[in-house]
């Protein structure tokens, strides 16, 4: 059984981590970006560029190597309770230029707004499984 939810390098992403690793230059991962996938589930690409239906961008709240894999890298974002409205569907992590470095798609989650009469602080966390972690910051 293939998996229904997962994280992958876009194009550009892997290209930018290769160069990165050859130049020994940082990649720097600085935004995540999560988005309702246009109404449905949304299947990631490697050819993607952007998310298909991006709802917010925001700087990582967090990026760290996880501590019981060194192949894995885990990006954090916190989306305040005074935003939302939106299903969550798909997620994405840009460099400082603004490429779309990973995309993925994840469990639907609505996230909902306080003026809505229910808010929450909502945390999102995107695993990126990689050869190399020595060049991403």
């Amino acid at each position: 059984m293939s998996a229904k939810f997962y994280t992958l390098l876009t194009d550009i992403g892997a290209a930018k981590l290769a160069s990165a690793t050859a130049l020994g230059i940082p990649l720097k991962i600085t935004h995540m970006a999560v988005g309702d996938g246009g109404g449905v589930l949304p299947t990631p690409s490697a050819q993607q560029t952007a998310l298909v239906a991006e709802r917010r961008r925001a700087a990582l709240n967090m990026l760290y190597i996880d501590p019981q894999n060194n192949s894995q890298i885990i990006a954090e974002q916190v989306i305040p309770e005074t935003e939302g409205g939106w299903w969550i569907r798909e997620v994405g992590l840009f460099d400082e230029t603004g490429a779309l470095i990973a995309v993925g798609n994840c469990p639907e989650s609505y996230k909902p707004q306080l003026t809505e009469g229910s808010g929450r602080t909502q945390t999102v966390r995107m695993v990126l499984i990689t050869s190399s972690t020595d060049n991403i910051t």
